[in-house]
């Protein structure tokens, strides 16, 4: 099981607050990858959010 670093932790918690107090949009689910430990976040109402966060912090497009 592979852990987040505490880069892409405070990214996820940055881009969970912008999503929800923000944007006003619901998240579906947060996952990480075990392949490559790339964080991953979908949300909004038709789960049309994608954001991916790699283990340096920096958004994967």
């Amino acid at each position: 099981m592979i852990k987040p670093t505490s880069v892409q932790l405070q990214r996820l918690y940055d881009q969970c607050y912008r999503i929800t107090n923000i944007f006003l949009q619901p998240i579906h689910l947060v996952r990480i990858d075990d392949r490559t430990g790339n964080l991953y976040i979908l949300a909004g109402v038709e789960e049309s959010i994608e954001v991916e966060i790699d283990p340096q912090g920096d958004f994967v497009t």
